[in-house]
C-alpha cells in the first residue's frame, strides 16, 4: 500500500499498480515495478560466483597494499582499490578443481609510470629477508627519493606484509618474515613509489618456502626451493647462494625487460643502511 505525503499533489511511497514512489535527495521520484529476477543457479552460474566470492577475499587479505598501491587510480575509476585489483588480474585468476587458482607471477600489485628498480636475489638471516636491487637499470629519469617496498604474501596464512619502505639510493629492503609462515610457501614482489603518490609496476621476485630447519646461517629459518609458478623458473633453486647452502631466489624477468643479478652482501648491511625510511604503521595481520 502506498502512503500518500503532502496531499494529493505531493510524492508518495510503496506501490501503486505497477509503479512505485520514492524520495531521492529531497525529491519524490516514481519508477516501475521492479521485475522478478530469474536466478536459475546452473553450475556455471555457481561457478562463476564462488570463483568471484573467492577473487574478493584474496583482494581483502591483500588490501594493505592495495589501499596504497592502487588508491588513486581506483578513485579515478570510480572503484575501491579491491575491485580495481580485480579488474586489473582477470588475466590471473582461473577456476579448477572447485577453487580458485592464481598466476602469482602475473599477479599486478601496482600499475603506473615510475621507473622500476631490478631485483636480486633475496637473502634471509633468521626471519629477515633482505633483498638488493638496481637503483634505476633503464638509466631514465629517477628521483633517488623514490621508497622501495617489499611484499611478501602467504597463501595458507591468508596473510601478507608490506615492508617498511627504504630510498632508491639505498640500494636494499628487508621484511622480517614471521614464524606463523614457517613450512609455508611464501610469493614475494617488489614495488616503487614516488614523492607525487605514482607507482611503479609491481615486480614479482619470486617464490619459495621458509622452514624451520637449522641451518649455515644460523639458528632461524632458511629458504627452501619452491614450485615454479609458470614452470620455466622464478622459484627457488637450491645450490650456493648468499644465504649459504641452502636456496635462492631466481627472480624472473619483468614486464620491462629488466635483468637481475644475484647479490652476495649480506643481510646486516640492510640493517644499518643511510636512508631508511622508518615504518609508518604497524604490520598488517
Amino acid at each position: 500500500m502506498a502512503k500518500i505525503v503532502q496531499g494529493v499533489a505531493g510524492g508518495f511511497s510503496g506501490s501503486v499498480g505497477p509503479v512505485v514512489g520514492y524520495q531521492w535527495r529531497g525529491r519524490w521520484c516514481m519508477r516501475s515495478h521492479p521485475q522478478a529476477v530469474r536466478n536459475p543457479r546452473t553450475e556455471a552460474q555457481q561457478e562463476h560466483r564462488q570463483m568471484f566470492k573467492e577473487e574478493v577475499q584474496l583482494a581483502s587479505r591483500m588490501n594493505w597494499v592495495l589501499k596504497e598501491s592502487f588508491n588513486a587510480l581506483s578513485l579515478a575509476e570510480g572503484l575501491t582499490p579491491c575491485n580495481f585489483f580485480i579488474r586489473e588480474n582477470q588475466h590471473a585468476f582461473a577456476w579448477s578443481d572447485e577453487r580458485l587458482t592464481v598466476d602469482w607471477a602475473s599477479l599486478r600489485l601496482s600499475m603506473g609510470p615510475v621507473a622500476p628498480v631490478a631485483f636480486g636475489v633475496p637473502e634471509l638471516t633468521e626471519e629477515t629477508l633482505t633483498v638488493a636491487f638496481e637503483k634505476n637499470p633503464l638509466h631514465v629519469r629517477a628521483d633517488a627519493h623514490d621508497k622501495v617496498y617489499l611484499y611478501v604474501y602467504c597463501p595458507e596464512a591468508e596473510q601478507g606484509y608490506l615492508a617498511a619502505p627504504v630510498y632508491r639510493h639505498t640500494q636494499r629492503v628487508s621484511v622480517v618474515l614471521p614464524r606463523t609462515f614457517a613450512g609455508r610457501e611464501l610469493h614475494l614482489w617488489g614495488l616503487v613509489e614516488d614523492r607525487q603518490g605514482r607507482w611503479s609496476e609491481s615486480v614479482y621476485i619470486g617464490l619459495g618456502s621458509l622452514t624451520p630447519n637449522p641451518s649455515p646461517i644460523g639458528e632461524g629459518s632458511s629458504l627452501t626451493p619452491g614450485p615454479s609458478p609458470d614452470g620455466e623458473g622464478s622459484s627457488l633453486t637450491p645450490g650456493p647462494s648468499p644465504i649459504g647452502e641452502g636456496g635462492s631466489l631466481t627472480s624472473p624477468s619483468s614486464r620491462a625487460g629488466l635483468t637481475r643479478e644475484a647479490s652476495s652482501a649480506s643481510a646486516a648491511s640492510a640493517a644499518s643502511a643511510a636512508g631508511a625510511i622508518p615504518p609508518s604503521g604497524e604490520q598488517p595481520g
